[in-house]
Protein backbone atom coordinates (compact mmCIF):
# COMPACT_ATOMS: atom_id res chain seq x y z
CA UNK A 1 0.00 0.00 0.00
CA UNK A 2 0.77 3.56 -0.49
CA UNK A 3 1.57 5.72 2.50
CA UNK A 4 1.10 9.64 2.17
CA UNK A 5 3.92 11.80 0.96
CA UNK A 6 4.47 14.85 3.41
CA UNK A 7 5.17 17.07 0.39
CA UNK A 8 7.44 20.24 1.25
CA UNK A 9 4.50 22.08 -0.64
CA UNK A 10 1.76 20.61 1.52
CA UNK A 11 3.91 20.79 4.91
CA UNK A 12 6.94 22.58 5.03
CA UNK A 13 5.24 26.00 5.03
CA UNK A 14 3.06 24.53 8.26
CA UNK A 15 5.64 23.30 9.87
CA UNK A 16 8.08 26.14 9.94
CA UNK A 17 5.15 28.66 10.81
CA UNK A 18 4.08 26.54 13.79
CA UNK A 19 7.12 25.84 15.21
CA UNK A 20 8.08 29.22 14.62
CA UNK A 21 11.22 27.90 12.63
CA UNK A 22 14.08 30.47 11.35
CA UNK A 23 16.50 29.32 8.57
CA UNK A 24 19.61 29.77 9.90
CA UNK A 25 21.57 28.50 6.07
CA UNK A 26 19.84 28.31 2.91
CA UNK A 27 17.01 25.31 2.84
CA UNK A 28 17.46 24.88 6.46
CA UNK A 29 15.10 25.76 9.24
CA UNK A 30 15.30 25.55 12.82
CA UNK A 31 14.34 25.48 15.98
CA UNK A 32 13.15 23.59 19.16
CA UNK A 33 12.26 19.90 18.37
CA UNK A 34 8.39 18.96 18.62
CA UNK A 35 9.42 15.54 20.49
CA UNK A 36 12.61 15.91 22.93
CA UNK A 37 12.51 20.08 22.95
CA UNK A 38 16.06 20.39 21.97
CA UNK A 39 17.00 23.78 21.38
CA UNK A 40 18.25 24.74 17.82
CA UNK A 41 19.07 20.84 17.12
CA UNK A 42 16.08 20.85 15.65
CA UNK A 43 15.53 21.45 11.52
CA UNK A 44 13.70 20.47 8.61
CA UNK A 45 14.62 20.90 4.83
CA UNK A 46 13.01 19.87 1.71
CA UNK A 47 14.59 16.31 -0.43
CA UNK A 48 13.55 15.40 -3.39
CA UNK A 49 10.17 17.64 -2.89
CA UNK A 50 8.96 15.80 0.19
CA UNK A 51 9.87 17.48 3.95
CA UNK A 52 12.61 15.56 5.76
CA UNK A 53 13.57 15.89 9.91
CA UNK A 54 16.13 15.68 11.36
CA UNK A 55 17.32 16.23 15.15
CA UNK A 56 21.06 15.92 17.04
CA UNK A 57 19.88 15.49 20.27
CA UNK A 58 17.16 12.77 20.05
CA UNK A 59 17.45 11.61 16.87
CA UNK A 60 14.39 9.80 17.65
CA UNK A 61 12.35 10.03 14.02
CA UNK A 62 8.96 8.53 15.29
CA UNK A 63 8.62 9.71 17.81
CA UNK A 64 9.66 13.86 16.03
CA UNK A 65 6.29 12.31 13.23
CA UNK A 66 4.12 11.50 16.15
CA UNK A 67 4.55 14.77 17.75
CA UNK A 68 3.98 16.56 14.41
CA UNK A 69 0.89 14.20 14.02
CA UNK A 70 -0.60 15.29 16.87
CA UNK A 71 -0.43 19.16 15.85
CA UNK A 72 -1.68 18.05 12.45
CA UNK A 73 1.30 19.01 10.55
CA UNK A 74 2.46 15.64 9.57
CA UNK A 75 0.17 13.40 7.20
CA UNK A 76 -1.45 10.19 9.38
CA UNK A 77 0.22 6.85 8.23
CA UNK A 78 -2.90 5.70 6.68
CA UNK A 79 -3.00 4.26 3.43
CA UNK A 80 -3.87 6.61 0.55
CA UNK A 81 -6.77 5.64 -2.04
CA UNK A 82 -5.35 7.64 -4.89
CA UNK A 83 -7.45 4.96 -7.28
CA UNK A 84 -10.78 6.32 -5.88
CA UNK A 85 -9.53 10.33 -6.30
CA UNK A 86 -12.65 12.12 -5.33
CA UNK A 87 -13.39 9.75 -2.44
CA UNK A 88 -9.93 10.77 -1.13
CA UNK A 89 -10.47 14.08 -2.12
CA UNK A 90 -13.43 14.55 -0.03
CA UNK A 91 -11.54 13.10 3.10
CA UNK A 92 -8.51 15.21 2.87
CA UNK A 93 -10.95 18.49 1.95
CA UNK A 94 -12.88 17.61 5.74
CA UNK A 95 -9.55 17.19 7.59
CA UNK A 96 -9.02 19.53 10.37
CA UNK A 97 -5.51 20.13 9.52
CA UNK A 98 -7.04 21.98 6.33
CA UNK A 99 -9.49 24.80 6.50
CA UNK A 100 -8.43 25.96 2.83
CA UNK A 101 -9.55 25.59 -0.89
CA UNK A 102 -7.17 23.18 -3.10
CA UNK A 103 -5.76 24.56 -5.89
CA UNK A 104 -8.57 23.11 -8.47
CA UNK A 105 -11.32 24.62 -6.16
CA UNK A 106 -9.66 27.71 -5.95
CA UNK A 107 -9.46 27.94 -9.72
CA UNK A 108 -13.04 26.63 -10.79
CA UNK A 109 -11.41 23.67 -12.40
CA UNK A 110 -11.99 19.80 -12.87
CA UNK A 111 -9.47 17.39 -12.34
CA UNK A 112 -8.22 16.33 -16.07
CA UNK A 113 -5.46 14.38 -16.32
CA UNK A 114 -4.72 15.25 -12.71
CA UNK A 115 -5.24 13.96 -9.47
CA UNK A 116 -4.81 14.92 -5.61
CA UNK A 117 -3.06 14.19 -3.17
CA UNK A 118 -3.22 15.13 0.33
CA UNK A 119 -4.44 18.77 -0.74
CA UNK A 120 -2.06 19.09 -3.70
CA UNK A 121 -3.01 18.48 -7.48
CA UNK A 122 -0.41 16.22 -9.17
CA UNK A 123 -0.29 16.39 -13.02
CA UNK A 124 1.81 13.90 -14.90
CA UNK A 125 4.81 15.39 -16.98
CA UNK A 126 5.33 13.67 -20.63
CA UNK A 127 7.05 14.08 -23.85
CA UNK A 128 5.88 13.47 -27.54
CA UNK A 129 7.41 10.15 -26.99
CA UNK A 130 4.70 9.25 -24.30
CA UNK A 131 6.93 8.70 -21.73
CA UNK A 132 6.22 9.88 -18.21
CA UNK A 133 9.08 12.81 -17.21
CA UNK A 134 7.96 13.50 -13.97
CA UNK A 135 5.21 15.31 -12.00
CA UNK A 136 4.22 18.88 -11.45
CA UNK A 137 2.45 19.11 -7.92
CA UNK A 138 0.56 22.04 -7.21
CA UNK A 139 -0.24 23.60 -3.59
CA UNK A 140 -3.60 25.37 -2.82
CA UNK A 141 -1.68 28.66 -2.77
CA UNK A 142 -0.60 28.01 -6.47
CA UNK A 143 3.34 26.99 -5.69
CA UNK A 144 4.30 24.60 -8.70
CA UNK A 145 7.21 22.45 -7.83
CA UNK A 146 8.57 19.98 -10.14
CA UNK A 147 9.93 16.33 -9.73
CA UNK A 148 13.66 17.01 -8.81
CA UNK A 149 15.99 16.95 -11.75
CA UNK A 150 13.27 16.61 -14.57
CA UNK A 151 13.73 18.15 -17.93
CA UNK A 152 11.42 20.13 -18.86
CA UNK A 153 12.26 21.33 -22.28
CA UNK A 154 9.71 20.45 -24.31
CA UNK A 155 7.61 18.88 -21.94
CA UNK A 156 4.51 18.52 -21.23
CA UNK A 157 0.80 17.65 -19.64
CA UNK A 158 -2.67 17.03 -21.47
CA UNK A 159 -6.06 17.86 -20.11
CA UNK A 160 -8.23 15.06 -22.46
CA UNK A 161 -6.98 12.56 -25.05
CA UNK A 162 -5.52 14.01 -27.97
CA UNK A 163 -7.91 12.18 -30.77
CA UNK A 164 -9.26 14.93 -32.57
CA UNK A 165 -7.77 17.39 -35.77
CA UNK A 166 -7.49 19.64 -33.35
CA UNK A 167 -5.60 20.72 -30.09
CA UNK A 168 -5.14 24.04 -27.71
CA UNK A 169 -1.97 24.40 -26.00
CA UNK A 170 -1.66 26.79 -23.14
CA UNK A 171 1.00 27.74 -20.53
CA UNK A 172 -0.41 26.16 -17.71
CA UNK A 173 -2.51 23.26 -16.02
CA UNK A 174 -5.38 26.09 -14.72
CA UNK A 175 -5.55 27.50 -18.34
CA UNK A 176 -5.54 24.12 -20.21
CA UNK A 177 -8.14 22.55 -17.89
CA UNK A 178 -10.25 25.55 -18.27
CA UNK A 179 -10.44 25.61 -21.94
CA UNK A 180 -10.84 21.76 -22.00
CA UNK A 181 -13.93 22.44 -19.96
CA UNK A 182 -15.10 25.32 -22.23
CA UNK A 183 -14.60 23.59 -25.51
CA UNK A 184 -14.17 20.20 -25.17
CA UNK A 185 -11.19 20.16 -27.06
CA UNK A 186 -7.97 18.44 -25.68
CA UNK A 187 -5.70 21.14 -24.62
CA UNK A 188 -1.63 20.49 -23.83
CA UNK A 189 0.17 22.83 -21.68
CA UNK A 190 3.74 23.68 -22.04
CA UNK A 191 4.31 24.54 -18.08
CA UNK A 192 5.45 28.18 -19.02
CA UNK A 193 5.67 30.47 -21.34
CA UNK A 194 9.22 30.12 -22.25
CA UNK A 195 8.49 26.45 -23.10
CA UNK A 196 5.65 26.68 -25.20
CA UNK A 197 7.05 27.37 -28.73
CA UNK A 198 9.70 24.32 -27.79
CA UNK A 199 6.10 22.11 -27.38
CA UNK A 200 4.66 23.15 -30.55
CA UNK A 201 7.31 22.44 -32.36
CA UNK A 202 8.07 18.87 -30.76
CA UNK A 203 4.27 18.46 -31.07
CA UNK A 204 4.01 19.47 -34.85
CA UNK A 205 6.84 16.91 -35.93
CA UNK A 206 5.27 14.31 -34.20
CA UNK A 207 1.13 15.40 -34.93
CA UNK A 208 1.70 17.02 -38.31
CA UNK A 209 -2.01 16.20 -38.99
CA UNK A 210 -3.76 18.35 -35.68
CA UNK A 211 -3.78 21.65 -35.79
CA UNK A 212 -2.81 23.25 -32.75
CA UNK A 213 -4.18 26.81 -31.51
CA UNK A 214 -2.59 28.33 -28.58
CA UNK A 215 -4.84 29.78 -25.75
CA UNK A 216 -2.00 32.61 -24.61
CA UNK A 217 -2.20 34.68 -21.68
CA UNK A 218 -2.76 38.03 -22.57
CA UNK A 219 0.64 39.29 -20.90
CA UNK A 220 3.87 40.42 -22.75
CA UNK A 221 5.52 36.83 -22.01
CA UNK A 222 2.24 35.22 -23.41
CA UNK A 223 1.66 36.98 -26.34
CA UNK A 224 5.44 36.94 -26.96
CA UNK A 225 5.40 33.07 -27.23
CA UNK A 226 2.00 32.53 -28.73
CA UNK A 227 3.79 34.37 -31.82
CA UNK A 228 6.98 32.90 -31.60
CA UNK A 229 4.99 29.74 -32.61
CA UNK A 230 3.74 31.18 -35.61
CA UNK A 231 0.22 29.39 -35.34
CA UNK A 232 -3.08 30.45 -34.49
CA UNK A 233 -3.76 32.03 -31.19
CA UNK A 234 -6.53 34.07 -28.73
CA UNK A 235 -5.84 35.47 -26.02
CA UNK A 236 -8.20 37.27 -23.33
CA UNK A 237 -9.01 41.02 -23.93
CA UNK A 238 -8.10 41.98 -20.19
CA UNK A 239 -4.71 42.91 -19.94
CA UNK A 240 -3.02 40.22 -17.81
CA UNK A 241 -5.94 37.75 -17.79
CA UNK A 242 -5.68 34.09 -18.43
CA UNK A 243 -8.32 31.97 -20.24
CA UNK A 244 -9.11 30.54 -16.37
CA UNK A 245 -9.61 34.28 -15.49
CA UNK A 246 -12.52 34.57 -18.43
CA UNK A 247 -13.86 31.12 -16.79
CA UNK A 248 -14.00 32.36 -13.64
CA UNK A 249 -15.38 35.58 -13.73
CA UNK A 250 -17.75 34.98 -17.01
CA UNK A 251 -18.07 31.27 -17.50
CA UNK A 252 -17.39 28.76 -20.02
CA UNK A 253 -19.17 29.96 -22.70
CA UNK A 254 -17.60 33.21 -22.69
CA UNK A 255 -13.75 30.88 -23.47
CA UNK A 256 -15.48 28.92 -25.77
CA UNK A 257 -16.23 32.30 -27.68
CA UNK A 258 -13.25 34.19 -27.04
CA UNK A 259 -11.25 31.47 -28.61
CA UNK A 260 -13.10 31.35 -32.25
CA UNK A 261 -11.22 34.70 -32.61
CA UNK A 262 -8.17 32.88 -32.50
CA UNK A 263 -6.05 34.26 -35.34
CA UNK A 264 -2.55 33.80 -36.86
CA UNK A 265 -0.09 36.17 -36.30
CA UNK A 266 0.61 37.47 -40.16
CA UNK A 267 4.44 36.78 -41.56
CA UNK A 268 6.32 39.78 -42.99
CA UNK A 269 7.11 38.84 -46.60
CA UNK A 270 5.13 35.88 -48.68
CA UNK A 271 6.81 34.65 -51.99
CA UNK A 272 5.20 35.83 -55.39
CA UNK A 273 4.75 32.29 -56.27
CA UNK A 274 2.55 31.82 -53.07
CA UNK A 275 0.00 34.73 -53.29
CA UNK A 276 -3.70 33.79 -53.41
CA UNK A 277 -6.04 34.85 -55.77
CA UNK A 278 -9.11 35.15 -54.02
CA UNK A 279 -13.13 36.70 -55.30
CA UNK A 280 -14.46 39.32 -53.04
CA UNK A 281 -16.00 38.85 -49.59
CA UNK A 282 -18.73 40.78 -49.67
CA UNK A 283 -20.63 43.05 -46.75
CA UNK A 284 -23.04 43.83 -49.17
CA UNK A 285 -23.38 41.94 -52.50
CA UNK A 286 -21.27 44.50 -54.92
CA UNK A 287 -21.00 47.48 -52.99
CA UNK A 288 -19.33 46.87 -49.45
CA UNK A 289 -16.74 44.26 -48.75
CA UNK A 290 -16.06 42.34 -45.67
CA UNK A 291 -13.03 43.70 -43.44
CA UNK A 292 -12.73 47.00 -44.86
CA UNK A 293 -12.97 50.53 -43.92
CA UNK A 294 -15.55 53.01 -45.72
CA UNK A 295 -17.49 55.95 -45.43
CA UNK A 296 -20.78 57.71 -46.32
CA UNK A 297 -20.54 61.50 -46.71
CA UNK A 298 -22.82 63.87 -47.38
CA UNK A 299 -24.37 67.55 -46.39
CA UNK A 300 -26.75 68.34 -43.89
CA UNK A 301 -30.08 66.54 -44.31
CA UNK A 302 -28.96 64.74 -47.15
CA UNK A 303 -30.25 61.57 -45.76
CA UNK A 304 -26.87 60.27 -45.21
CA UNK A 305 -27.88 58.62 -42.03
CA UNK A 306 -31.07 56.89 -43.31
CA UNK A 307 -29.06 55.66 -46.01
CA UNK A 308 -26.52 54.19 -43.23
CA UNK A 309 -29.05 53.30 -41.05
CA UNK A 310 -31.15 50.83 -43.91
CA UNK A 311 -27.61 49.42 -44.65
CA UNK A 312 -26.72 48.64 -41.03
CA UNK A 313 -30.11 47.24 -40.54
CA UNK A 314 -30.62 44.77 -43.39
CA UNK A 315 -27.18 43.12 -42.02
CA UNK A 316 -28.34 42.75 -38.94
CA UNK A 317 -31.30 41.38 -40.04
CA UNK A 318 -29.99 39.73 -42.73
CA UNK A 319 -32.78 41.17 -44.95
CA UNK A 320 -31.35 41.54 -48.94
CA UNK A 321 -30.08 45.36 -49.26
CA UNK A 322 -32.62 46.37 -52.13
CA UNK A 323 -31.80 43.13 -54.32
CA UNK A 324 -27.86 42.63 -53.02
CA UNK A 325 -27.79 39.96 -50.26
CA UNK A 326 -25.88 40.44 -47.25
CA UNK A 327 -24.05 38.96 -44.60
CA UNK A 328 -25.88 38.61 -41.80
CA UNK A 329 -24.84 39.17 -38.36
CA UNK A 330 -24.27 42.01 -35.32
CA UNK A 331 -24.00 45.79 -35.75
CA UNK A 332 -22.75 48.13 -33.71
CA UNK A 333 -23.88 51.57 -34.03
CA UNK A 334 -21.78 54.25 -32.53
CA UNK A 335 -24.24 57.25 -32.78
CA UNK A 336 -22.88 60.94 -31.71
CA UNK A 337 -26.02 62.73 -32.55
CA UNK A 338 -30.03 62.17 -33.65
CA UNK A 339 -30.55 60.32 -30.32
CA UNK A 340 -34.33 61.14 -30.01
CA UNK A 341 -34.90 60.42 -33.64
CA UNK A 342 -33.38 57.22 -33.73
CA UNK A 343 -35.71 54.77 -32.58
CA UNK A 344 -38.57 56.16 -34.65
CA UNK A 345 -36.20 55.62 -37.80
CA UNK A 346 -35.68 51.95 -36.39
CA UNK A 347 -38.91 51.44 -35.84
CA UNK A 348 -39.95 52.60 -39.08
CA UNK A 349 -38.38 50.62 -40.74
CA UNK A 350 -38.60 47.24 -39.04
CA UNK A 351 -42.46 47.75 -39.65
CA UNK A 352 -41.88 48.30 -43.68
CA UNK A 353 -39.53 45.70 -43.55
CA UNK A 354 -41.49 43.04 -41.66
CA UNK A 355 -38.67 42.69 -39.00
CA UNK A 356 -40.11 40.95 -35.71
CA UNK A 357 -38.48 41.96 -32.36
CA UNK A 358 -35.39 39.65 -31.27
CA UNK A 359 -34.67 38.94 -35.60
CA UNK A 360 -32.16 41.88 -35.56
CA UNK A 361 -28.66 41.80 -33.60
CA UNK A 362 -28.10 45.56 -33.66
CA UNK A 363 -26.74 47.63 -30.77
CA UNK A 364 -26.94 51.26 -30.64
CA UNK A 365 -24.63 53.74 -28.36
CA UNK A 366 -26.02 56.06 -25.96
CA UNK A 367 -23.86 58.40 -26.41
CA UNK A 368 -20.61 59.09 -28.81
CA UNK A 369 -17.02 57.61 -28.18
CA UNK A 370 -14.21 59.59 -28.82
CA UNK A 371 -12.15 57.84 -30.65
CA UNK A 372 -9.49 59.81 -31.01
CA UNK A 373 -9.01 59.53 -27.17
CA UNK A 374 -7.26 55.54 -26.13
CA UNK A 375 -8.91 55.79 -23.33
CA UNK A 376 -12.35 56.21 -24.93
CA UNK A 377 -11.55 53.21 -27.22
CA UNK A 378 -10.46 50.53 -24.84
CA UNK A 379 -13.76 51.45 -22.85
CA UNK A 380 -15.55 50.83 -25.71
CA UNK A 381 -14.09 47.78 -26.65
CA UNK A 382 -14.45 46.30 -23.41
CA UNK A 383 -17.84 46.84 -23.64
CA UNK A 384 -17.91 45.38 -27.12
CA UNK A 385 -16.27 42.43 -25.80
CA UNK A 386 -19.09 42.03 -23.35
CA UNK A 387 -21.92 42.22 -25.55
CA UNK A 388 -19.97 39.92 -28.17
CA UNK A 389 -19.91 37.27 -25.77
CA UNK A 390 -23.86 37.31 -26.25
CA UNK A 391 -24.29 38.31 -29.49
CA UNK A 392 -21.23 37.01 -31.69
CA UNK A 393 -19.08 39.03 -33.66
CA UNK A 394 -19.91 42.11 -35.49
CA UNK A 395 -20.02 42.21 -39.36
CA UNK A 396 -20.13 45.83 -38.94
CA UNK A 397 -19.33 48.78 -36.73
CA UNK A 398 -20.91 52.29 -37.62
CA UNK A 399 -19.35 55.33 -36.83
CA UNK A 400 -21.86 58.50 -36.81
CA UNK A 401 -20.34 60.89 -37.18
CA UNK A 402 -16.52 61.32 -37.51
CA UNK A 403 -17.06 65.40 -36.05
CA UNK A 404 -18.72 63.92 -33.49
CA UNK A 405 -16.44 61.47 -32.57
CA UNK A 406 -13.39 62.97 -32.47
CA UNK A 407 -14.70 65.75 -29.70
CA UNK A 408 -12.15 68.75 -29.28
CA UNK A 409 -9.69 67.06 -31.96
CA UNK A 410 -9.61 68.55 -35.06
CA UNK A 411 -9.98 66.78 -38.16
CA UNK A 412 -8.11 68.67 -40.13
CA UNK A 413 -5.11 67.52 -37.88
CA UNK A 414 -3.20 64.54 -39.67
CA UNK A 415 -2.03 63.57 -35.74
CA UNK A 416 -5.28 63.87 -34.74
CA UNK A 417 -7.00 61.89 -37.92
CA UNK A 418 -4.22 58.94 -37.38
CA UNK A 419 -5.25 58.19 -34.36
CA UNK A 420 -8.59 58.18 -35.19
CA UNK A 421 -7.73 55.40 -38.08
CA UNK A 422 -5.41 53.78 -35.81
CA UNK A 423 -8.42 52.72 -33.35
CA UNK A 424 -10.53 51.93 -36.18
CA UNK A 425 -8.05 49.46 -37.54
CA UNK A 426 -7.88 47.65 -34.51
CA UNK A 427 -11.68 47.02 -34.32
CA UNK A 428 -11.33 46.05 -37.96
CA UNK A 429 -8.80 43.59 -37.35
CA UNK A 430 -10.10 42.46 -33.59
CA UNK A 431 -13.32 41.28 -35.18
CA UNK A 432 -12.37 41.22 -38.85
CA UNK A 433 -15.27 43.06 -39.42
CA UNK A 434 -16.30 46.63 -41.50
CA UNK A 435 -16.08 49.86 -40.53
CA UNK A 436 -18.26 52.52 -42.02
CA UNK A 437 -17.68 55.99 -40.94
CA UNK A 438 -20.30 58.53 -41.77
CA UNK A 439 -18.80 62.16 -42.09
CA UNK A 440 -19.64 65.72 -44.13
CA UNK A 441 -18.81 67.25 -47.43
CA UNK A 442 -16.06 69.29 -47.66
CA UNK A 443 -17.12 73.36 -46.66
CA UNK A 444 -15.66 74.01 -50.14
CA UNK A 445 -15.46 70.67 -52.61
CA UNK A 446 -18.83 68.96 -52.36
CA UNK A 447 -17.29 65.67 -54.11
CA UNK A 448 -15.28 64.62 -50.92
CA UNK A 449 -15.23 64.40 -47.14
CA UNK A 450 -14.25 67.69 -45.05
CA UNK A 451 -11.30 67.06 -43.28
CA UNK A 452 -7.22 65.69 -43.64
CA UNK A 453 -6.46 63.80 -46.71
CA UNK A 454 -5.57 61.19 -44.89
CA UNK A 455 -9.21 60.09 -43.85
CA UNK A 456 -9.74 59.33 -48.05
CA UNK A 457 -6.42 57.77 -48.28
CA UNK A 458 -7.18 54.95 -45.62
CA UNK A 459 -10.47 54.01 -47.25
CA UNK A 460 -11.40 51.21 -49.39
CA UNK A 461 -14.88 52.39 -50.11
CA UNK A 462 -16.21 55.78 -50.65
CA UNK A 463 -19.85 57.37 -51.38
CA UNK A 464 -21.69 60.39 -51.53
CA UNK A 465 -25.41 60.81 -50.60
CA UNK A 466 -27.09 63.76 -52.35
CA UNK A 467 -30.85 64.91 -52.02
CA UNK A 468 -32.35 65.17 -55.43
CA UNK A 469 -35.42 67.38 -54.84
CA UNK A 470 -37.41 66.74 -51.88
CA UNK A 471 -38.79 63.13 -52.50
CA UNK A 472 -35.24 61.22 -53.68
CA UNK A 473 -32.10 60.43 -52.49
CA UNK A 474 -28.74 59.34 -54.85
CA UNK A 475 -26.28 57.20 -53.64
CA UNK A 476 -22.75 57.72 -55.84
CA UNK A 477 -19.53 55.76 -55.27
CA UNK A 478 -16.43 57.57 -55.41
CA UNK A 479 -14.13 55.18 -54.28
CA UNK A 480 -14.05 51.74 -54.63
CA UNK A 481 -10.64 50.73 -53.95
CA UNK A 482 -10.34 46.71 -55.53
CA UNK A 483 -13.65 46.62 -57.62
CA UNK A 484 -15.46 47.97 -60.39
CA UNK A 485 -17.11 51.43 -59.61
CA UNK A 486 -21.30 50.27 -58.72
CA UNK A 487 -23.63 52.52 -60.83
CA UNK A 488 -25.32 55.44 -58.77
CA UNK A 489 -28.69 54.39 -56.94
CA UNK A 490 -31.58 56.47 -56.37
CA UNK A 491 -34.10 55.72 -53.42
CA UNK A 492 -37.36 57.59 -52.94
CA UNK A 493 -38.01 58.75 -49.07
CA UNK A 494 -41.12 56.87 -48.53
CA UNK A 495 -43.36 58.48 -44.99
CA UNK A 496 -44.52 55.16 -42.69
CA UNK A 497 -46.88 55.87 -39.68
CA UNK A 498 -45.74 54.08 -36.38
CA UNK A 499 -47.23 54.03 -33.25
CA UNK A 500 -45.41 55.38 -30.21
CA UNK A 501 -45.15 53.44 -26.74
CA UNK A 502 -48.13 56.04 -25.90
CA UNK A 503 -49.97 54.99 -28.36
CA UNK A 504 -49.56 58.44 -30.12
CA UNK A 505 -49.43 57.92 -34.00
CA UNK A 506 -46.43 59.40 -35.94
CA UNK A 507 -44.27 59.53 -39.27
CA UNK A 508 -40.87 58.50 -40.07
CA UNK A 509 -39.07 57.91 -43.40
CA UNK A 510 -38.25 54.80 -44.77
CA UNK A 511 -36.33 54.22 -48.10
CA UNK A 512 -37.55 52.73 -51.26
CA UNK A 513 -35.20 51.26 -54.20
CA UNK A 514 -35.78 53.04 -57.83
CA UNK A 515 -34.68 52.87 -61.09
CA UNK A 516 -35.68 56.46 -61.81
CA UNK A 517 -32.09 58.63 -61.96
CA UNK A 518 -31.78 62.01 -62.49
CA UNK A 519 -30.28 62.31 -65.96
CA UNK A 520 -26.39 63.18 -66.26
CA UNK A 521 -25.01 65.58 -63.78
CA UNK A 522 -28.06 66.45 -62.21
CA UNK A 523 -27.83 63.98 -58.95
CA UNK A 524 -25.81 66.44 -57.59
CA UNK A 525 -28.79 69.36 -57.21
CA UNK A 526 -28.54 71.84 -54.82
CA UNK A 527 -31.29 72.94 -52.27
CA UNK A 528 -32.50 75.94 -54.52
CA UNK A 529 -32.51 73.48 -58.16
CA UNK A 530 -34.71 71.13 -55.82
CA UNK A 531 -36.88 73.14 -54.57
CA UNK A 532 -36.83 74.92 -58.09
CA UNK A 533 -38.06 71.40 -59.74
CA UNK A 534 -40.66 70.51 -57.35
CA UNK A 535 -42.24 73.85 -58.14
CA UNK A 536 -42.07 73.22 -61.75
CA UNK A 537 -43.50 70.02 -61.63
CA UNK A 538 -46.56 71.15 -58.86
CA UNK A 539 -47.19 74.08 -62.05
CA UNK A 540 -46.51 71.97 -65.31
CA UNK A 541 -49.25 70.61 -67.16
CA UNK A 542 -47.83 66.85 -69.04
CA UNK A 543 -44.32 67.89 -68.01
CA UNK A 544 -44.50 71.14 -69.97
CA UNK A 545 -44.56 75.10 -68.46
CA UNK A 546 -44.24 78.62 -69.78
CA UNK A 547 -40.54 79.83 -67.87
CA UNK A 548 -42.43 83.22 -66.94
CA UNK A 549 -45.49 81.49 -64.94
CA UNK A 550 -42.43 79.51 -62.88
CA UNK A 551 -40.59 82.49 -62.38
CA UNK A 552 -43.73 84.99 -61.50
CA UNK A 553 -45.07 81.98 -59.03
CA UNK A 554 -41.70 81.51 -57.41
CA UNK A 555 -41.35 85.47 -56.74
CA UNK A 556 -44.78 85.14 -55.25
CA UNK A 557 -43.56 82.36 -53.02
CA UNK A 558 -40.02 82.65 -51.82
CA UNK A 559 -39.40 86.88 -52.63
CA UNK A 560 -37.38 87.75 -49.29
CA UNK A 561 -38.32 91.00 -50.36
CA UNK A 562 -34.80 91.95 -52.64
CA UNK A 563 -36.34 91.27 -55.46
CA UNK A 564 -33.11 91.49 -57.12
CA UNK A 565 -31.22 89.13 -55.12
CA UNK A 566 -34.23 86.66 -55.54
CA UNK A 567 -34.22 86.71 -59.52
CA UNK A 568 -30.52 86.35 -59.16
CA UNK A 569 -31.15 82.94 -57.38
CA UNK A 570 -34.02 82.01 -59.38
CA UNK A 571 -31.81 82.54 -63.15
CA UNK A 572 -28.75 80.61 -61.64
CA UNK A 573 -31.26 78.06 -60.51
CA UNK A 574 -32.81 77.79 -63.62
CA UNK A 575 -30.39 77.68 -65.98
CA UNK A 576 -28.31 75.18 -63.84
CA UNK A 577 -31.30 72.91 -64.27
CA UNK A 578 -30.94 73.46 -67.87
CA UNK A 579 -27.26 73.31 -67.91
CA UNK A 580 -27.54 69.20 -66.30
CA UNK A 581 -30.81 68.90 -68.58
CA UNK A 582 -32.91 68.29 -65.97
CA UNK A 583 -35.36 71.21 -67.93
CA UNK A 584 -35.00 72.06 -70.98
CA UNK A 585 -36.44 75.53 -73.11
CA UNK A 586 -37.66 75.92 -76.12
CA UNK A 587 -39.46 79.08 -77.14
CA UNK A 588 -40.17 80.33 -73.69
CA UNK A 589 -41.69 76.67 -72.60
CA UNK A 590 -39.61 74.26 -69.90
CA UNK A 591 -40.19 70.74 -70.59
CA UNK A 592 -38.81 68.02 -67.92
CA UNK A 593 -35.95 66.03 -69.44
CA UNK A 594 -36.80 61.98 -68.95
CA UNK A 595 -34.41 59.18 -69.04
CA UNK A 596 -34.48 55.69 -70.39
CA UNK A 597 -35.86 54.35 -66.66
CA UNK A 598 -38.67 57.12 -66.67
CA UNK A 599 -39.17 60.16 -64.72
Amino acid sequence: MDYPKTYWADYGQRIIDALDLKQLSKGEYHGPCPACGGTDRFWISAHQGEVKVHCRQCGDYAAIQKALIEQGLWPANEPSRADNVLEFREREVRAEEFDGETYDVRKRIELHGAKLEGTTVVVPITNVNGGLVGHQRISPDGQKRFTSGMDKEAAFGVCGRIDQNKAYIAEGYATASSVYMATGVSCVFALDAGNLPKVCSEFARVFPDVELIVAADNDEPGIKAAKATGLKFAAPKQAGADWNDILVSHGRIAVENGLKFAKRQAALFTHLDELKITKPEWLIEGLIEKDTLAMCFGAAGSGKTFCVMDMALCISSGKDYHGHAVDQGTVFYIAGEGHSGFARRAAAWKQANGIKPGEASFFKSNKAVIMSEPESVEVLKAEMAELVEKAGRPRLVVIDTLARSLGGADENAGKDINLFIVACDEIKEEYGCTVLIVHHTGHQNKDRGRGASQINAALDHEFRIEAWDETKIILTFTKQKEDAMPEPKAFLMVPVEIITDDMDSISSIVLEYTPDLPSNGSQRMSKGQAVLLKLFRELAENGELERDILRDTYFDRFDNGNKDSTKRKFNRDIRSLIEDEVLTQSNGVLSEVYDDAGA
